[in-house]
């Protein structure tokens, strides 16, 4: 390593230079022309910025620029200019009180897998964000929208990753901290050893290893991590973990991103991608070997980010990969740790996979084994799963996956008989919903699958956890529908059925259906029964025959078609699907 003459100076990012063109051009709306502006980073810090050029541009719209200082890190962007339009919305009465568009040399988001939806402009959330919030400083409860731009983005672009990361047509507009650190290698590098020094001194034996703030605010959200324990690496994953060794750290926490910790799986020490990029290659390599079929293996190849893979992953039942990989960053860690350490015993290792949604993707054997000292701390995590029918062979393959590795699993009896693995915890699904979410609460950090009968999306339990447990991470993998298997039993297309649900109101839903639709599809449950779905449609007026469909999918499977009176007087499951159809009324 080279000695360091100087402190390097920090610049900053497009997304303040965004920020700061953004409130120069709302306060030029409101007649003020600013020679300089300060704008807040997302830490709280002012910054004061020079402004380069302010105008108005008719009513309700102006335009500010700011030309980007990237201090000694030899950013690409260096010295361009970050240009922002700021036009009113007087007409707009919904949405967010900032829109925002991309202009001239700012890309478009085509692909999934970033942390914004294709045709988005690639303006990133906390740039976004900070746009707003400058806005508002001026413009307070006005509804705006902010158009970035940067001349001659479009050509640098093509130097960067973005073409193939799917943003086309430009930069994107980055900055997770405001403040663009410096990057010269050996002069980085020396600055963040002293921060293992500073863990040690202040008592912490327990260190997390975060190469970026997805880290970092993950050790603190899932481990209760202490500030001082935190050590941010940035790139420089091994010469950090050499660092530890070489300083008797008892435990090593390695926790990040998916994209940045699944190139440690790989055996790249350094995760700047000039020194190599194995990461779809290696999930889809993990994801075979766990039994993935080849079609998802080529789909993964084909993913732009490791983060479009955790969707993919997650909905087709493979998201332990994950913990393959975290399990793997362990060995990596291990094996160089043992060649390191002089004659003293290595650290313990742990790793904790994260997304950008902050959620725990995956956990090493460590973790999952409670074997750490300083484990997870509670985080709520949780997939419903959908068991189509009832009967196993109506389950996908993708749901037997999940369900066979839980560890928790809360459904109703019947289905917790039919599914759960044999040494998980059973939850039973009751009437109350908050004893439900209470309960799945208590188990966080562990692996949790929620059955709900049929399709979870269809008058199904996801939407209900999702307003009770507003602060988990749920995903949801379908499954086949009751309405599907009952639109085919009746050999009918379900397209010109109306759909209606009884569960947990009263029949008046259905029967107001029944006034409107000649066809009906609807769901009963143990309080309001096909006979007494029945018994409403022969009070209303109605001239209607009924089918009831019981136990679709199960061998005791029974279908019984009838005038409406005659149902009314009959004994069924209350879990049935009718189907009604009425005379038409002339």
């Amino acid at each position: 390593m080279t000695d360091v003459t100087r402190e390097l100076r920090t610049g900053l990012t497009s997304g303040t230079c965004a920020a700061a063109a953004a409130k120069a051009a709302a306060a030029a709306l409101a007649d003020t022309f600013l020679e300089e502006v300060t704008v807040f980073l997302p830490g709280g810090e002012p910054v004061t910025l020079a402004v380069a050029e302010v105008e108005r541009l008719g009513e309700g719209r102006a335009r500010a620029s700011v030309v980007k200082d990237a201090g000694d890190d030899p950013d690409i962007t260096n010295g361009m200019t970050v240009v922002a339009e700021v036009e009113r919305r007087d007409d707009a009465d919904d949405g967010d009180l900032v829109c925002f568009a991309a202009g001239p040399g700012v890309g478009t988001v085509t692909l999934a897998g970033l942390q914004l939806a294709p045709g988005e402009p690639a303006i990133n959330p906390v740039p976004r964000a900070m746009i707003a919030a400058a806005v508002a400083e001026v413009l307070p409860d006005v509804r705006v929208c902010v158009t970035v731009s940067i001349p001659g983005g479009e050509e640098i672009a093509r130097r960067t990753f973005n073409p193939r990361l799917g943003v086309e047509g430009g930069l994107s507009v980055l900055g997770t901290s405001g403040r663009v650190v410096p990057k010269s290698e050996d002069a980085w590098l020396r600055s963040l050893l002293p921060q293992v020094q500073i863990a040690l001194a202040d008592g912490r034996h327990t260190v997390y290893l975060a190469p970026g703030r997805f880290g970092e605010v993950a050790a603190r959200t899932h481990f209760a991590a202490a500030e001082t324990a935190v050590v941010q690496c940035s790139n420089f994953v091994g010469d950090l973990l050499d660092h530890c060794v070489e300083s008797g750290v008892d435990e090593v926490v390695l926790i990040g991103h998916a994209g940045k910790l699944v190139k440690v799986a790989a055996g790249l020490w350094n995760t700047h991608s000039r020194y190599g990029d194995a990461r779809l290659e290696t999930v889809a390599a993990l994801a075979a070997a766990a039994g993935a079929p080849p079609p998802l293996v080529v789909r993964l190849l084909d993913l732009p980010t490791a983060e479009a893979a955790v969707a993919v992953l997650a909905e087709t039942g493979f998201d332990a990969v994950w913990d393959d990989v975290a399990d793997r960053v362990v060995m990596r860690a291990a094996e160089r740790a043992a060649r390191g350490a002089a004659g003293g015993a290595p650290p313990r290792f742990a790793c904790a996979i994260v997304g950008y949604d902050g959620a725990v993707l995956g956990r090493s054997s460590t973790l999952r084994a409670a074997a750490s000292e300083t484990p997870l701390a509670p985080a709520l995590s949780l997939t419903v799963v959908g068991t189509g029918p009832g009967a196993q062979e109506w389950i996908t393959p993708a749901a037997w996956r999940l369900v066979r590795r839980a560890e928790v699993v809360a459904g109703g009896r019947r289905q917790l008989e039919a599914f759960a693995p044999e040494g998980a915890q059973q939850i039973i699904i009751g009437a109350r919903m908050e004893e439900l979410a209470a309960a799945l609460s208590a188990c966080a950090g562990r692996r949790i699958v929620v059955l709900a009968s049929g399709d979870p999306g269809f008058f199904g339990i996801s939407a209900t956890l999702r307003r009770l447990l507003p602060d988990a991470h749920i995903v949801v993998l379908p499954g086949i529908s009751s309405i599907q298997l009952a639109a085919a039993r009746l050999g009918r297309p379900w397209h010109d059925m109306r759909l209606v649900s009884a569960h947990g109101s009263d029949v008046k839903p259905v029967v107001d259906a029944v006034a409107s639709s000649p066809r009906v599809l609807a769901l009963c449950d143990a309080r309001h029964t096909p006979q007494a779905l029945a018994a409403e449609v022969v009070a209303a007026g109605f001239a209607a025959e009924l089918t009831v469909l019981e136990r679709l999918g199960e061998p005791d499977e029974r279908i019984t078609s009838a005038a409406a009176a005659e149902i009314a007087t009959g004994e069924f499951d209350g879990l049935s699907i009718v189907f009604i159809e009425r005379e038409e009324i002339a």
